[in-house]
C-alpha cells in the first residue's frame, strides 16, 4: 500500500503573521490539530496545539511555529514512510507529487494501517508487507537477495508437543530472527506457518552469514530448532528483472526445499 492510497488532501493553512489566538480559533473552527504554516506559496513551518500552548496568544504564528513537516513521495509505501517519519520523530510528514503538494499524513494513521498488516502471533509483518516491498524493487530494477526460510522438523514439534508449544516456537524464532538482522538494509515476514521471507541488500558476507545462522540449530525451550534456506541471488542472476515476485518467491521456495532434504536427510 502506498501513502496516496491513505493520504489526506485537504489542507489547513495559516501565515507566518497571523496571531497565536486566530490559529487557535482556525484549529477549533475546522476541528483539525496542526496547519501548515505557507508565506508565498511555500510551507516554511507547522503549527501545533502544543505549540500554542506554549505561546501567548498575542504572539505571531512565526513566533510559535515549529519546524516544517518532512516531505514524502506519494509512490512511497506506508512501511516505508512509518520508518522514515519514525527516524525524524515527527508525528505528521507533507505527501509530494510531481513536485506538488497533494496531501498529508499521519504517524498515528499509518501505524493503525501497519498494525492490519501484523501477524498476531510474532508482531512480523505478513505475507503482503513481503511482496509489497519486492514489487516495488523490481520495479525500481534494484537488485536484492531473497531467503526462503522453512523450519525443520516442525511438523513433528505440533504432533509431539502440541500447537500451543508450537507457536511458542514460531514465537521465539521469529525474535531471533528479527534480532539478527539490519532494518537499515533487511526486510523480514512470516509468510506462512513456519515459512519466513528476507528481502536483503546486504553484502553477500553478510548473506551467507545471515544462511549460516539460520540452519545452525538454535536453543529454544528444550528444543534445538534449524531452518533450510532457499537463497536466490539477484546481484548474480543476469534474468533477474525478468521475473515476477511470485515466481521468485517459487525459486526461493525450491531451493528451500533441496536445502532441507540436504540437512535432514528427507525426502520430500
Amino acid at each position: 500500500m502506498k501513502v496516496s492510497d491513505m493520504m489526506v488532501t485537504v489542507l489547513h493553512t495559516i501565515t507566518s503573521d497571523k496571531s497565536v489566538a486566530h490559529a487557535a480559533e482556525r484549529m477549533s473552527e475546522n476541528r483539525v490539530n496542526s496547519l501548515l504554516v505557507m508565506d508565498h506559496g511555500e510551507v516554511i513551518g507547522m503549527l501545533t496545539p502544543r505549540d500554542i500552548c506554549a505561546s501567548h496568544p498575542n504572539r505571531i504564528v512565526a513566533d510559535a511555529m515549529g519546524p516544517g513537516p518532512i516531505c514524502i513521495s506519494s509512490d512511497q509505501t506506508v512501511w516505508d514512510a512509518g520508518r522514515m517519519m519514525e527516524e525524524h520523530g515527527v508525528e505528521q510528514a507533507l505527501i509530494m507529487a510531481e513536485d506538488e503538494l497533494a496531501g498529508w499524513i499521519t504517524r498515528e494513521n499509518i501505524m493503525i494501517k501497519l498494525a492490519e498488516f501484523r501477524d498476531p502471533l510474532t508482531g512480523l509483518f505478513r505475507a503482503p508487507y513481503i511482496q509489497t516491498i519486492g514489487e516495488r524493487l523490481l520495479y525500481e530494477k534494484k537488485q536484492f537477495h531473497l531467503l526462503f526460510i522453512d523450519l525443520n522438523n516442525f511438523g513433528q514439534i505440533n504432533k509431539r508437543y502440541g500447537h500451543p508449544f508450537g507457536d511458542d516456537v514460531i514465537r521465539e524464532y521469529s525474535a531471533l530472527l528479527a534480532s539478527m538482522l539490519d532494518e537499515r538494509h533487511d526486510y523480514v515476514s512470516r509468510y506462512a506457518g513456519d515459512e519466513f521471507v528476507v528481502i536483503s541488500m546486504a553484502a553477500d558476507d553478510q548473506i551467507q552469514s545471515y544462511i549460516n545462522q539460520m540452519e545452525t540449530p538454535i536453543g529454544i525451550r528444550h528444543m534445538q530448532v534449524s531452518a533450510a534456506v532457499g537463497h536466490v541471488n539477484g546481484y548474480l542472476d543476469p534474468n533477474f528483472f525478468t521475473y515476477s515476485f511470485r515466481e521468485l518467491i517459487e525459486k526461493a521456495s525450491l531451493l528451500s526445499t533441496s536445502t532441507k532434504q540436504r540437512l535432514t536427510g528427507t525426502v520430500l
